[in-house]
């Protein structure tokens, strides 16, 4: 576990290095960005770097036993702190703050790195600033969050934010092709969707992402030769189906977006979904701007409406009736 092992985010590391370089390191860091971005891999390559037995300035060496323990999950200096259902509860963090309360055991540092951070509750991120106050001078707090804004002024306030961005396209795609032996097809198109995030690449089911872009291309496409009754009776399927409904307008949205850059760059290689191409060629001559910004729009309105718990069926009926007339 060392920063060579990150793929991207210099900026970040090489702020971490610096900081250990310059026995700088500050007692809390807040490190945001996207969903599995990155950011943990991070968290734990610098909790190395700070408790290798044989540190040099490119961070932790990844071989001693301090730096395998880290990697393994099991350095009694180095803490994961998580979700236990659906929020870190308050006696999570009290157990934590005992636990940072003690002298390292084996290291040079105590940390805790608190994994979505934002799921805190307010109890918590309160019983928890009281640590962030006053820390003990043996320990580093890192909290990892992809909704920073989330959290209250006084813990954000506390703490040195260190941004990660999105990784770009071709990178993703390079270490797809390396990793999971994709094709540079496959590989340009998971990394697309990805949103420059490694992890979601890495996890993600190609096939069927690329099968429901298709599927989802066959009911836009057959909308406007059915009846009022045959797409209500559509709708309904769908409003009963809350994830697949969620990805309709995910993928609408998406497909949009191509034709919307087709149209202005004529170049496939930023489309999101190249399978789509034959399509949008063949549409080119019937082109609207005005009717797909006004479609773009229907798709930001549905998911809006779902998001204030109007009626799923309710909201499936209007997109799809006037995807359908329009």
């Amino acid at each position: 576990m060392t920063f060579s092992s990150i793929i991207g985010h210099d900026r970040p590391v090489s702020i971490l290095k610096r900081a250990i370089q310059n026995n700088a390191v500050a007692h809390a860091y807040l490190f945001s960005g996207e969903q599995g971005i990155g950011k943990r891999l991070t968290a734990y390559a610098f909790a190395a770097a700070l408790n290798c037995q044989t540190a040099s300035p490119e961070g932790g060496c990844g071989v001693c036993s301090s730096c395998r323990k880290v990697a393994s999950g099991t350095h009694p200096d180095v803490h994961l702190l998580s979700p236990d259902g659906a929020e870190i509860k308050i006696d999570q963090v009290r157990a934590a703050q005992s636990e940072l309360s003690l002298k390292p055991f084996e290291g040079q540092k105590k940390v805790l790195i608190v994994d979505n951070a934002e799921v805190m509750n307010d109890a918590s991120q309160n019983a928890f600033l009281k640590t962030l106050e006053e820390p003990p001078g043996d320990s580093l707090i890192i909290l990892i969050s992809a909704m920073p804004q989330s959290f209250l002024s006084t813990i954000r306030s506390r703490c040195q934010e260190l941004k990660f961005q999105p990784l770009p396209r071709p990178v993703l795609a390079a270490v797809l092709q390396e990793k999971r032996g994709l094709d540079a097809d496959d590989a340009w198109f998971a990394a697309a969707i990805s949103r420059g995030s490694l992890g979601r690449a890495l996890d993600m089911d190609v096939q069927k992402e690329k099968t429901d872009r298709e599927q989802f291309l066959v009911l836009w496409e057959g909308l406007g030769g059915m009846r009022n009754d045959e797409i209500l009776a559509l709708a309904d399927g769908v409003a009963k189906d809350r994830e697949g409904f969620d990805r309709i307008l995910d993928i609408g949205i998406e497909w949009l977006r191509d034709r919307l850059v087709y149209q202005e760059t004529a170049d496939e290689r930023l489309l999101v979904f190249a399978g789509g191409i034959d399509r949008i060629r063949s549409e080119q001559n019937r082109f609207s701007l005005p009717k797909a910004l006004r479609d773009v729009d229907l798709f930001i309105l549905s998911r809006g409406l779902l998001e204030r718990r109007v009626s799923a069926q309710l909201v499936a009926e209007n997109l799809l009736l006037k995807l359908g007339r329009a």
